[in-house]
C-alpha cells in the first residue's frame, strides 16, 4: 500500500512538472537547476557515505526519482512547437510588437542555448531581421514604440554586422527622446546597449558597460 502511495505520488509529480514545463518555457531553467542541485546532493551525500563505509544506494531513492523527473520534464519541453517567429497582419505596430515579443520569448526558451536548436534560432532571428528591413527601408517604422521593436530586433542580428547595430541605436535613440517613451526603462537601456554594442563591433570601448555581465534585461 505505501508503495501504490509513492508511486501514484510520483505520477502526479511529473505530471505537474510536465504541464509546467511544457507550457512555461521559462520554468525549464527550474528545473535545469534542480538538475544541478540534486547531482551536487548526490555527489555530496557519495562521497560522505563512501568515507563513513556506509553507502547504501536506497537512501538515494528520492534523489533519483527526483532527477528522473526533472530530466522528463525537460525533455518534455523541448518538443513544445514555437510559435511563427513573425506575423503579416497589415498593421506595422502589430508586425513589430509580435516580432519583438517572439525575439524576447526565444531567448527565454531552453532551446535556445542548446546546440542542436542553434540554427532554427538563428533561422528564427534571421526572419525578423528581414522584415524589419523591410519595413525601415520603405520608411514605415515611424512611431516611437515601432522604432524601440524594431531596434531589439536589429541589435540581435545574427550577423553582428555593425552597420544593422548603428541603425538599430538610430531608432533606439528615436524611440529614447520620444517623451511619452521617457520613463520607459528598456527603451533607455536599449539606447544605450545599442551604443554599446554598435562601439564593440568597431572595435572601440562601450561608454555605458551595457554589454557583458548580468542584466535584468535579455540581451
Amino acid at each position: 500500500m505505501e508503495m501504490n502511495k509513492k508511486h501514484i505520488i510520483h505520477g502526479i509529480c511529473l505530471l505537474a512538472i510536465g504541464y509546467l514545463s511544457y507550457h512555461y518555457p521559462l520554468f525549464a531553467f527550474l528545473l535545469l537547476a534542480l538538475v544541478f542541485a540534486v547531482l551536487l546532493y548526490m555527489v555530496v551525500f557519495g562521497v560522505v557515505m563512501l568515507i563513513s563505509k556506509k553507502f547504501a544506494w536506497r537512501r538515494l531513492t528520492t534523489a533519483f526519482a527526483i532527477l528522473a523527473m526533472a530530466l522528463a520534464g525537460l525533455v518534455l519541453g523541448l518538443f513544445k512547437p514555437m510559435p511563427e517567429s513573425i506575423i503579416r497582419s497589415g498593421t506595422i505596430g502589430e508586425d513589430l510588437r509580435y516580432a519583438h515579443g517572439t525575439d524576447q520569448g526565444d531567448r527565454m526558451n531552453l532551446k535556445f542555448y542548446l546546440p542542436p536548436f542553434k540554427a532554427q534560432m538563428k533561422l528564427r532571428d534571421s526572419l525578423r531581421l528581414v522584415q524589419v528591413r523591410q519595413l525601415v527601408d520603405m520608411g514605415q517604422v515611424e512611431r516611437p514604440r515601432d522604432k524601440f521593436h524594431a531596434a531589439f530586433i536589429l541589435h540581435h542580428n545574427p550577423m553582428k554586422d555593425s552597420s544593422l547595430y548603428e541603425l538599430a541605436h538610430t531608432l533606439a535613440l528615436q524611440a529614447a527622446e520620444a517623451p511619452a517613451l521617457a520613463d520607459d526603462y528598456q527603451v533607455q537601456w536599449l539606447a544605450k546597449a545599442t551604443y554599446d554594442r554598435w562601439m564593440l563591433s568597431t572595435g572601440r570601448p562601450q561608454k555605458f558597460d551595457t554589454q557583458g555581465g548580468v542584466s535584468l534585461s535579455i540581451e
